[in-house]
């Protein structure tokens, strides 16, 4: 019997997790663990001299809802860079968030207060 590798039965979200940069090129991503889910898109922005600047920008929001039938007041975003290097900080800022919510406890219908930073109603 072989060895299951310790990142494919971790509780956190970790580089597999994500599909290759290569997909992003071309389409969204979405995912979801833990009752945190995540959305990933290739944004373009104008930089000096008509340059452009490739970005992933993460969204996440605590579940059980799709991007969008979810309140965009529970999303939280953030860019990182269209790199490899980047994917991997997308997975630090998701394990931090998904942190949060797990520390919350409830259903994930009701949590997010202190991981997305909303006031109660």
């Amino acid at each position: 019997m072989t060895a299951i590798k310790d990142e494919y039965i971790s509780d956190d979200i970790v580089r597999s997790d994500l599909l290759p940069i290569s997909f992003l090129e071309k389409s969204p991503y979405t995912g979801s663990k833990g009752g945190l889910r995540f959305r990933l898109e290739k944004v373009s922005l104008e930089a000096e001299e008509g340059k452009q600047t490739k970005l992933i920008k993460c969204i996440c929001w605590p579940g059980p809802f799709s991007y969008e039938h979810t309140d965009s007041e529970l999303m939280k975003e953030e860019s990182f860079s269209f790199s490899e290097e980047g994917l991997l900080e997308i997975c630090d800022f998701l394990n931090k968030k998904l942190a949060a919510l797990r520390a919350e406890g409830g259903a994930p219908a009701l949590i997010g207060e202190a991981a997305f930073g909303r006031k109660g109603a």
